[in-house]
């Protein structure tokens, strides 16, 4: 038997000691708390704008002030990342002229990333699919015209590419705009935003997301053959800026070189006043007060315990957080990476990508110190800002929840709906346990996991 499958009496007493000071003790609902005042206080944090600014700096100057970051056993540093460009919001409106009888404003907001346009009196065409869209455009009925894509809800992963690439197969045909039905598990008239990708072989045309009620309003005119006319406006322009990730960490103290990462990204869609708040403010605080639970308690283990607060996740420019990251840091030997980034329902166990042999020492690992967390998914770690690590070949996790498909996250997902309101101050806390019990083990294991 090797040592990775004993266990370590001095390993169990800290994880106890966590489990105490998050569930009873000075940790308790610590990151909801401080992620209830960083979204009330600033707002939505679009990528490298002033309120993300304002942000990122108040988090550092934060964690800098912590007891344990003046005796040193933190450390924490802003990271600039490279020459970046972010795109900024303007002016929007969609106006349903026919077949109403005076004209409606509808609920909608512009995609991220997207060209500016403005339309008067465009023609819409509702497909359901990307069978009907080549059906339609295959007999010229797209050209001239605004496609709207109505796609009933599946799971994000089924969907996103519609938001994605939607723009790009409708210009194929001649469309000149897109609207899309909000990627969304529910809805109660919420528009949920998101990027769209150009490639660039077609001419790239504006495109707006649309609540969930009024695709399916569109469709019935045009199943009873109404035609549908708006007026369609979207703004927006391109800014060269600044951003910065924020790292902090409890440097190991036998292998320092060996690095446990976990994080979110910090930046947010601006689609309500505390957009942001679950996608990723949550995922954000939650991993860092899974760090400072470590560090409130004294705790330097074999490895360093490292935190991150991604910048420009949403957007995915180039040069974003995630990028600069694997740039300056993805030649260092991380042991593992975690992201937290699909919500913070209670959590019961990890996503896991990686190879078997590690797979097989996570869970011996569970099951000797946080059997309660047993659950682990295979092939199932890999997270945006995690993924150009995984690349690498570093193992990836994440944590999960009783919601296979996520759909409780899907519902709020990057609309108005993201608040404070939906986010569980107990639930929460079940994440920073989770996360933190799980990446002390790891990096205070005598025994490495296996690359």
């Amino acid at each position: 038997m090797t040592i990775a499958y004993c266990t370590n009496d001095a390993i169990k007493k800290n994880v106890d000691d966590i489990r105490q000071a998050i569930n009873s003790g000075p940790n308790k609902h610590k990151a909801y708390d401080k992620l209830a005042y960083i979204v009330d206080t600033f707002g939505p944090r679009m990528w490298a704008q002033p309120s993300m600014a304002l942000a990122v700096d108040y988090l550092y100057n934060q964690i800098q002030s912590w007891d344990a970051t003046k005796t040193g056993l933190v450390e924490v540093r802003l990271e600039e990342l490279d020459e970046i460009s972010t795109w900024v919001r303007g002016s929007e409106q969609l106006i349903l002229k026919s077949p109403r009888k005076r004209p409606q404003k509808l609920g909608m907001i512009g995609l991220g990333l997207i060209v500016p346009g403005n339309i008067k009196d465009g023609e819409v065409v509702v497909v359901r699919n990307w069978g009907e869209l080549d059906e339609k455009g295959k007999a010229d009925k797209i050209k001239g015209k605004i496609v709207c894509y109505n796609v009933a809800w599946t799971t994000y992963d089924d969907l996103k590419f519609y938001r994605q690439q939607g723009p790009d197969r409708a210009s194929a045909y001649g469309a000149i705009a897109v609207l899309l039905r909000s990627v969304a598990s529910f809805s109660i008239y919420s528009p949920h935003t998101g990027n769209v990708r150009y490639s660039g072989t077609t001419p790239k045309i504006p495109a707006a997301a649309i609540t969930v009620e009024d695709a399916e309003m569109l469709q019935r005119m045009q199943d009873r053959g109404q035609k549908i006319t708006v007026d369609l406006e979207l703004n927006s322009e391109m800014k060269a800026s600044k951003s910065h990730n924020i790292i902090a960490e409890i440097k190991g103290q036998q292998y320092p070189n060996q690095i446990i990462l976990m994080g979110g990204h910090f930046d947010s869609w601006d689609t309500g006043s505390q957009t942001g708040a679950m996608d990723d403010g949550a995922g954000t605080l939650v991993t860092l007060e899974a760090l400072k639970v470590v560090a409130d308690l004294g705790i330097r283990p074999l490895r360093t315990l490292r935190w991150i607060a991604w910048s420009g996740e949403e957007m995915g420019l180039p040069n974003n957080g995630n990028q600069h990251y694997a740039k300056y840091h993805g030649d260092e030997d991380h042991v593992v990476a975690l992201e937290n980034d699909v919500g913070q329902l209670t959590a019961i166990g990890f996503g896991f990508s990686g190879k078997l042999q590690t797979s097989r020492m996570v869970r011996q690992l569970i099951m000797n110190y946080i059997p309660e967390l047993s659950v682990v998914n295979e092939n199932d770690g890999s997270g945006v800002d995690t993924k150009p690590l995984g690349d690498k070949g570093v193992p990836l996790m994440r944590n999960i929840y009783k919601d296979p498909n996520d759909d409780y996250y899907f519902k709020y997902h990057h609309s108005a709906g993201d608040t404070m309101n939906i986010l569980n101050p107990d639930e929460m806390d079940s994440n920073v346990f989770a996360i933190s019990s799980m990446m002390y083990i790891i990096a205070d294991n005598p025994e490495r996991l296996p690359k």
